[in-house]
């Protein structure tokens, strides 16, 4: 016959109670521990779990704002693109005007040479008139 060591003593009135071994505090303390390691497991699973749904959303928050730089790039590329084309028609339209105009300073020498050779020619005809060539003197000091 085997006897356990009892911690707490029975009720002499004859009402049963609760008889507490060694055996059973170290279940329970077990059972107390164990909980505890769980309730540690699973603050640790949680706390994980919200850092990577936090991650998630930062993500998610990071993605819209890219995707909205990219489409403000693709408006910003269109913009330049109506920008460039603009400048690329308005120095196609001044190169046009400037040929224009130096046709016309052309034009315009050309008729002065005519006429002053046909004065010279009128002048070496019915007088004595001689050309000279013209030479720029620059004075310097």
């Amino acid at each position: 016959m085997s006897t356990s060591p009892t911690i707490a003593i029975t009720n002499s009135n004859g009402s049963p109670g609760i008889t507490i071994t060694l055996e059973s505090t170290g279940i329970f303390l077990g059972i107390l521990v164990s909980a505890s390691v769980l309730a540690g497991v699973c603050f640790k699973v949680v706390s994980s779990i919200s850092r990577i749904s936090s991650s998630i959303a930062q993500i998610e928050k990071d993605l819209k704002e890219h995707a909205d730089n990219g489409k403000r790039i693709d408006q910003l590329d269109r913009k330049l693109d109506l920008h460039l084309q603009e400048y690329i028609n308005r120095k196609d339209v001044v190169q046009m005007l400037f040929g224009q105009l130096n046709e016309k300073v052309d034009h315009k020498f050309k008729k002065v040479l005519f006429y002053t050779r046909d004065i010279q020619s009128f002048l070496q005809r019915d007088s004595d008139f001689k050309i000279r060539e013209y030479y720029e003197h620059t004075n310097e000091e």
